[in-house]
């Protein structure tokens, strides 16, 4: 099982092998946390999703970080032309987590993927990522990151 940390606050602050972006399987970075990673990380970020191009909802792709302060850029799919959906964060985090395995990574964060743009409620979401994670395996350490302090403590309760 992975190990699993809680946290409060701005995720492109973590300080990690990779951060996980809430995506749009056009991969387009705009409001949320796609949003912030796109400001400090830089337009390189968005120069390489362009590249790699639509990808399918529940999967995740990957790209450097640009300025941020992890290596990688995760980009979890969980909504398209579809609406967010509990299965899709479900599908998304499996992904993105399968990523971090294959890149042989130690530290993810991971924000409450599908809560901001896609409208999910905070500890349905929060249920569905951690049964997730903690198939993981133990070489991984999570990062479950709450924007704000109630976010956080619905982390905690879904825990």
């Amino acid at each position: 099982m992975a190990r699993i940390r809680i946290a409060e606050g701005d995720i492109t602050e973590f300080d990690g092998d990779a951060i996980v972006n809430a995506a749009n399987n056009y991969l387009k970075l705009g409001a949320g946390v796609a949003g912030a990673i796109l400001r400090k990380g830089g337009p390189s970020i968005q120069e390489e999703c362009d590249r790699i191009g639509k990808i399918r909802v529940g999967e995740a792709a990957v790209t450097g970080a640009g300025n941020l302060k992890v290596r990688y850029v995760i980009h979890a799919a969980v909504l398209g032309d579809e609406p967010a959906s509990l299965e899709t964060v479900r599908q998304a985090t499996r992904s993105a987590l399968e990523k971090a395995v294959e890149l042989g990574l130690k530290t993810v964060a991971f924000p409450l993927l599908g809560t901001g743009v896609g409208g999910l409620p905070v500890e349905a979401v929060a249920r569905v990522m951690l049964e997730e994670i903690k198939k993981a395996p133990d070489t991984l350490e999570v990062t479950l990151y709450g924007y704000r302090k109630e976010d956080a403590e619905a982390i905690r309760r879904a825990l």
